[in-house]
């Protein structure tokens, strides 16, 4: 009996062994548990600073400076045909000196007025040039009363004028902004004389235009005709816009002269030729720059045939040809007078305001030490009166066209 509640205990208590609820077992830590907590490396756009970011900026482009001259000259009466070809060198030294960037950093601009060669139309021209447009400096004036007239004005308002046909002996003690780059009438008046001595003459009449130009050519002419020892035995002033020569040339004939001396204007000098070729007229005739145009030959015809000018030299020359080319390419014709010395004017205007701060005073003084330039209408250099020395070159009319004249 004992045996048997034993043996049934001993089942009991190994039932309740085997129900019994397992002891709790604490777990191994994992590798991340164990492992300290690192702090994790911050990244390039955790570290860096916040840097904003620049808009590229814009590109603009500074417009360059424009630097303003003026021209004056004749584009109507009776030196247009010789003012217009003129205006035009000055237009094409202008696209030269813009487009080789001459002036750095600056364009040049000219405003072109017409004065009709005529001082109360170019005093106007100049005040506005000066007290409207503001100019640097000027271009001219083209004619020697223009210039004359002109002086003061340049000179009360300190504004540069550089002429390259204004010839009147007078102009030298015009004013210290006043400078030209042609020889005075001093030269041409006595280069005529020497040329009509040349042709063996000992009588000379002479029919001139009355104005600055003209009357200055007359005195020095017969200052140095005299010299010479030739007589005088008329003297025929006309009024710039006479087209009626019938009674000068009548007294002129009555005078028996063996040459004439005939300083006119292109206009002038086509109505001359004819009226003294119709009254039999059968003498020499020499005259001046003025006269030097194709429209004398185009005009007169037959009539020009034998006139002799004399006109401030231009040799030939690597830069007289550069020029010349360039002319015929722009403007399908040849250069005319006095077409080198305003193309040259330009370029001289141009490179003071280049070297200097581009006042009128600054180049001004820059022009007097410039030393010589060497241009289309030569190598020459300012004195200190504005002024410079150039030889004469000497044209006859020879079968309809132009000719170098060789003097006797």
């Amino acid at each position: 009996m004992n045996k048997l509640i034993l043996g049934i205990l001993s089942v009991l208590l190994v039932f309740l062994v085997a129900c019994a609820p397992a002891p709790e077992v604490e777990a191994e830590p994992t590798v991340e548990e164990v492992a300290p907590e690192v702090e994790a490396e911050p990244t390039v756009e955790e570290v860096a600073p916040e840097v904003e970011v620049a808009e590229p900026e814009e590109t603009v482009e500074v417009a360059p400076t424009e630097v303003t001259f003026g021209w004056i000259g004749p584009l109507t009466g009776s030196l247009s045909t010789l003012g217009v070809p003129i205006m035009e060198s000055v237009k094409l030294a202008v696209e030269e000196i813009n487009a080789n960037n001459v002036i750095p950093g600056k364009t040049l601009k000219i405003i072109y007025e017409d004065d009709a060669c005529e001082p109360k139309d170019s005093t106007t021209a100049v005040q506005k040039l000066v007290n409207v447009d503001k100019v640097t400096a000027i271009v001219g004036p083209t004619c020697s009363g223009p210039m004359l007239a002109d002086a003061p004005i340049l000179e009360e308002n300190k504004v540069l004028a550089v002429s390259f046909s204004a010839t009147n002996p007078s102009i030298k003690d015009a004013g210290d902004y006043i400078f030209r780059n042609v020889p005075s009438d001093n030269g041409q008046g006595v280069a005529a004389a020497e040329i009509v001595q040349g042709l063996g003459a000992t009588k000379v009449a002479i029919i001139h235009i009355q104005n600055d130009w003209g009357v200055a050519l007359k005195n020095v002419f017969t200052a140095k005709a005299e010299e010479l020892g030739m007589e005088i035995v008329a003297v025929e002033p006309y009024n710039p816009d006479e087209t009626d020569f019938r009674t000068p040339v009548t007294k002129i004939k009555a005078s028996n002269p063996d040459v004439i001396y005939m300083p006119a204007f292109t206009t002038d000098a086509v109505l001359l030729l004819k009226q003294l070729d119709q009254a039999g007229l059968e003498v020499p005739l020499v005259g001046a720059d003025g006269s030097k145009d194709d429209a004398v030959i185009a005009g007169a015809g037959a009539a020009a045939e034998g006139l002799i000018v004399t006109l401030p030299g231009v040799p030939k020359s690597p830069e007289l040809e550069t020029f010349a080319a360039a002319f015929q390419a722009k403007y399908s014709k040849e250069y005319s007078a006095y077409t080198s010395e305003a193309y040259d004017v330009t370029y001289i205007l141009a490179k003071a305001c280049a070297a200097t701060d581009c006042t009128s005073t600054a180049m001004k003084d820059y022009l007097y030490t410039m030393g010589p330039y060497k241009g289309a209408s030569g190598t020459y250099e300012f004195d200190q009166d504005g002024e410079v020395d150039k030889p004469y070159d000497y044209f006859v009319i020879k079968d309809g066209k132009w000719a170098e004249y060789i003097t006797q």
